[in-house]
């Protein structure tokens, strides 16, 4: 089992060298195949039923950034990060908005495939 799972892995990196899109998918805690093609995984992370169990609205902002501690480049802000993963058709980039109180308000998907300016929202379950 331990050599067919290597198998796997090697011949997934032919088509994400860099980055997996379960890497991403555990960041958010949202469950994403390997196999499906980038388009697919974009259309997954905007789609309205992609609902991360591991980020939370509310949450303390050091738990939020902990959750992308996995991406290629981390940069944190004032009031926001922004944390990007590379995939060959370019940067996929989330924004973490984050209050007065640094808990975690908003999160928005960015990528050059994604026309709107300020990219995709993606809805976050409140926390308790």
């Amino acid at each position: 089992m331990k050599t067919l799972d290597l198998l796997y892995r090697f011949l997934v990196r032919f088509r994400y060298p860099v980055t997996l899109p379960e890497d991403v998918a555990m960041a958010l805690g949202i469950q994403v195949s390997n196999f499906i093609t980038f388009e697919e995984f974009v259309s997954r992370l905007t789609s309205p039923n992609c609902r991360p169990t591991r980020l939370l609205k509310f949450m303390p902002r050091e738990q939020a950034e902990k959750a992308f501690q996995h991406a290629q480049r981390k940069e944190p802000f004032k009031q926001n990060s922004l944390f990007s993963f590379y995939f060959k058709e370019g940067w996929l980039e989330f924004i973490l908005q984050f209050d007065d109180q640094s808990r975690l308000r908003r999160i928005y998907l960015q990528h050059k495939q994604i026309k709107q300016d300020e990219g995709i929202e993606i809805p976050l379950i409140h926390s308790s």
